[in-house]
């Protein structure tokens, strides 16, 4: 069960008190035994424990005064605005990933259905500034996992992120935001509408205090908690010098999967992810390639036709029409394909293109309706 709010306020006289951190909170709570004797101890004695020098030490034996009430009765006006709670390591929500991490939060401040955190998830990152063709990618890919049972978690961030958690939320599936700020913080503010629906829908998670804003140390700590939910991360877009880049190396560090989507040769947005694919992260061109390396061979997403066919009857659907819009690549691996199955390779030939371009246009066309993935990297039009 969440924190009550007298067994709450002692730990946030701590959680509050600037610079402090979590894992010196965890060094005073194992030097003194609780938050109640670590406020009772004097400046001195604070002082006398590794990497606690004097400043600091005045701060955390001055929480017990005025001033920490004050703090603590702003912070908790703003969870009741927020409708969060705080669950510590000693609550049954507290996720198990979390006991495992070096660091694991002191605290863990939540609005939203905590019943989410126990569910198989799978992170879904990228590029703040990501191109049509991923913000396509994402919302199918994202869409169809969730539809197959997976949490989508990701960092409520603009762009990519933000196209995660929408789409796991279109398919009724909900979501988790890991944030970068307090509870009652929104960041960035045009994710405003997304925070409220999350949070009526989904779950918004942080270890941050209510009131903190989204500095740019906070991120790196709040991506080790989207790795450590997920038994995969799926990197859609990424720079050269994205920050998605440090969830990755939370995941491989963590023994997760890491999984990207190819994108087309030179594009920027795409240079994180093919430089993964480089080093060995999984080529992903639809969501039946995570589930098949999560839950083996034979798992995969399986449309439902609107309706089902009269007996004696077959359901044929009608052949999708051929956008004018195509790429050009996509309209020459198009051009490639035919009814019958056809690995990337000989799509490759075909079209005179590298294989890597073949798959980027393979999944736009896949976003489309107009080919279908078989196993074993084989390919048709739909």
């Amino acid at each position: 069960m969440p924190i009550s709010t007298s067994a709450l306020r002692p730990l946030l006289r701590l959680a509050l008190v600037p610079g402090i951190g979590a894992a010196r909170i965890s060094a005073l709570l194992a030097r003194f035994g609780s938050a109640d004797r670590v406020l009772g101890a004097g400046a001195a004695q604070i002082e006398a424990l590794p990497k606690f020098g004097p400043e600091l030490s005045a701060r955390i034996a001055g929480a017990s005064g005025a001033e920490g009430e004050e703090r603590v009765r702003v912070a908790l006006e703003a969870m009741e605005r927020a409708g969060a709670v705080a669950i510590s390591p000693d609550d049954a929500a507290y996720p198990d990933a979390f006991r495992h991490l070096s660091d694991p939060p002191f605290l863990l401040f939540a609005a939203g259905n905590l019943e989410l955190l126990g569910r198989p998830a799978i992170g879904v990152v990228g590029t703040r500034s990501p191109s049509d063709y991923g913000l396509r990618a994402t919302r199918s890919l994202a869409g169809e996992l969730a539809s197959a049972g997976f949490l989508v978690v990701s960092g409520m961030a603009k762009g990519i992120d933000a196209a995660a958690h929408a789409a796991s939320l279109d398919a009724g599936a909900g979501t988790v935001g890991v944030l970068g700020n307090g509870i009652d913080v929104v960041y960035p503010p045009e994710n405003r509408r997304l925070y409220a629906r999350v949070r009526q829908e989904g779950l918004l998670v942080t270890e941050l205090p209510p009131g903190a804003e989204p500095l740019s140390g906070n991120f790196p700590r709040r991506n080790r908690l989207i790795a450590a939910l997920s038994e995969g991360v799926l990197v859609v877009e990424m720079g050269e010098k994205s920050g998605a880049l440090h969830t990755v190396t939370c995941a491989l560090e963590l023994g997760r999967e890491v999984f990207a989507v190819p994108g087309q040769i030179g594009a920027a947005t795409s240079a994180g992810t093919n430089q993964l694919l480089k080093e060995g992260a999984r080529l992903v061109t639809s969501a039946a390639d995570v589930l098949e390396e999560l839950r083996g061979v034979g798992s995969t997403v399986v449309p439902r036709p609107a309706s089902s066919p009269k007996p004696g009857e077959e359901l044929v659907a009608a052949p999708k029409p051929v956008p004018a819009d195509l790429a050009p690549e996509e309209a020459r691996v198009l051009s490639a394909l035919a009814s019958e199955p056809r690995h990337v390779d000989d799509l490759a030939a075909r079209a005179d293109l590298a294989p890597s371009n073949v798959l980027a246009a393979l999944l736009g066309l896949e976003l489309r309706g107009l080919v279908e993935s078989l196993p074993g990297k084989h390919f048709r039009r739909t």
